[in-house]
């Protein structure tokens, strides 16, 4: 079984996006660096990502640890990254499983930076959101 929102999420998001053809398809022409900060993960956790495409090409995918409630929380925008999305576990779940469309979602989340790049890319984040909730074993 994968955990949501850990290492091994990640590195089989990562495999998904550089090996699927509909999932390269759906991400062309995207270009966008991100930070996508989950609070209140199981274990006491907060979790961060920072993701980075380049044409629709997986450039960025490192996770962050810390006991919560960290300074992931606080930590100011760092300006190679377009944005900073910030939402708890649980909403990030639902979103991920399409159980809470992303819109409806927004109004539990904190998001930081340029709201322009963030929307005309949006396609990444929600493409990469699918593939986080749907991968095969992924336990929440």
């Amino acid at each position: 079984m994968v955990k949501f929102f850990t290492q091994e999420m990640s590195d089989q998001s990562e495999q998904m996006i550089n090996t699927d053809t509909a999932i390269k398809t759906k991400l062309k022409g995207v270009t966008l660096k991100f930070i996508l900060l989950v609070t209140d993960c199981p274990n006491n956790e907060d979790r961060q990502m920072k993701i980075g495409f380049d044409d629709g090409k997986l450039v960025e995918n490192t996770l962050s640890v810390k006991s919560a409630p960290s300074d992931l929380r606080t930590e100011p925008l760092d300006k190679a990254y377009a944005a900073k999305v910030a939402g708890p576990y649980d909403v990030m779940v639902q979103v991920s499983t399409k159980k809470l469309p992303m819109l409806a979602a927004l109004g539990s989340m904190r998001i930081e930076g340029d709201m322009t790049a963030l929307i005309s890319n949006m396609s990444g984040m929600t493409t990469l959101l699918d593939i986080q909730g749907s991968l095969p074993g992924i336990e929440f």
